[in-house]
């Protein structure tokens, strides 16, 4: 607990989660009003500032967008390029689709941004975990895991996303060292022996860096990739930003925004620099139409083409996508389209049984199906604080990024942003959408604590 704070005291403004939405926020707020640092308490767990994706020290985990992509302030687009430039060795970075840095290079960068901006080192960072929240006058009481309790005028809910946990049944004597329930810092691949049969439960972008890895490291194993609909995410080409694509205005249905995103696109193609060009482009406003979509219209475009999207959303870095095509071709690597239902033992191996039955044995199971429920946030849908968002397991969150509350009127001293914010705002969960709210919310910040 910092020493300027009892647990008698009220903080003006509290932000829970110390990742990346959190650096951003703190430092649009400090930006314009340093001398407000010491009125900022952040709780989290150390260090400040990386979370998940750049708190990542594997030489092997990788942006997968483009070094000008990745900014924090939109007046100084290209601060990390150019910086980059200078500061980065990693000719392994540089590709015909541009330039893609170790997440690790990133985390540095952040923090030769926070020794730049005046006041980060009077903000009051306590690393401990928010456990419960209520909320009594218009005052939000914290309770923490340590047992303290803090008081604020005003909360911000930048949790990022929770630790992975397991999708599936695990059979009680399996051996905890064959099993990573959360591979997002990569260490558990020092552990992996060449000749181990490796399986990944899920494809995205973290499955990919564990491929990347693997093969980076001479693995000659087998590597199977366990999935719902059989495909991993296309490469980044060298799309180039187009003008934005105007959306009408009158899409109320997921079949017509489904239509005019397909008949946009043209192609089918996605590995094609027009197609992700256009795809940019169609992303520019996609949010405004999301929004106003009904709760049940949003449910039924994301059964359709969720999962589609998450992986033209989130392409992967050329470095990966280069890596398992290699494997594919040799036949080391194989996709299996499916759902994993239980893992058991079976003699000196791992059983991954399917949900059709199918049975793959593995040396090595890896969990990568992506972050798991927030704890407080669950919370405080159960005791009433927010109204649900439209799958009932997150907050609904207005334009304005204030959390509604259970008559679906945005609190005047709550709010969230970064990846909880998706489920109702659309498209916001990439660094560059996480930074502009945050900019957004430190000047809303600025006039209310």
């Amino acid at each position: 607990m910092p020493a300027a704070f009892s647990e008698n005291s009220i903080c003006p403004l509290v932000i829970v989660g110390s990742g990346f939405a959190s650096f951003c926020l703190a430092a649009h707020l400090l930006r314009d009003q340093p001398e407000r640092a010491s009125d900022i308490t952040i709780i989290g767990p150390e260090p400040f500032g990386y979370g998940a994706a750049y708190g990542c020290s594997h030489p092997d985990f990788r942006l997968n967008v483009r070094a000008q992509i990745m900014r924090i302030f939109s007046d100084r687009p290209t601060d990390f390029r150019r910086w980059a430039e200078t500061e980065i060795d990693d000719t392994a970075a540089h590709n015909p689709q541009g330039a893609f840095y170790r997440r690790k290079d990133f985390g540095r960068y952040l923090s030769v941004l926070r020794h730049q901006l005046s006041g980060f080192d009077r903000l009051n960072l306590v690393s401990n975990e928010v456990i419960s929240a209520d909320k009594t006058d218009n005052l939000w009481q914290l309770v923490l895991a340590t047992g303290q309790q803090l008081t604020t005028k005003a909360l911000v809910l930048a949790t990022g996303n929770s630790p992975p946990r397991w999708p599936c049944q695990l059979a009680s004597d399996l051996p905890a060292d064959r099993l990573v329930e959360n591979p997002w810092s990569g260490q558990w691949l020092g552990e992996i022996a060449k000749t181990d049969k490796v399986a990944f439960i899920g494809g995205g972008l973290t499955a990919m860096d564990g491929i990347y890895s693997l093969a980076r490291q001479g693995h000659i194993g087998q590597i199977e990739v366990v999935l719902p609909h059989g495909i991993l995410p296309p490469k980044q080409t060298d799309w180039q930003t187009e003008p934005p694509v105007i959306w009408p205005d009158n899409i109320t249905t997921a079949s017509q925004f489904f239509r005019f995103m397909k008949h946009s696109l043209g192609t089918r193609d996605w590995t094609q620099t027009s197609w992700q060009s256009r795809f940019e482009a169609l992303r520019i406003h996609i949010n405004s139409v999301w929004q106003q979509l009904e709760d049940e219209e949003q449910n039924r475009l994301m059964r359709q083409v969720g999962h589609w999207w998450q992986l033209a959303r989130f392409r992967s870095a050329p470095q990966n996508f280069d890596a398992a095509e290699t494997l594919r071709a040799t036949g080391r690597l194989r996709l299996i389209k499916g759902r994993v239902r239980q893992i058991k033992k079976q003699d000196s191996q791992l059983c991954l049984i399917l949900q059709d039955g199918r049975e793959y044995l593995a040396d090595r199971a890896v969990n990568c199906t992506g972050p798991a429920p927030d704890r407080l946030v669950q919370q405080m849908l159960a005791d009433g604080l927010a109204a649900p968002d439209r799958t009932g397991k997150s907050l609904r969150i207005a334009t304005c990024l204030g959390v509604m509350d259970r008559a679906y009127d945005p609190q005047n001293n709550l709010f969230a942003i970064g990846a909880m914010t998706a489920s109702c705002l659309g498209d916001e969960v990439g660094a560059g959408s996480v930074a502009k709210q945050a900019e957004e919310l430190a000047a809303k910040l600025a006039k209310i604590f």
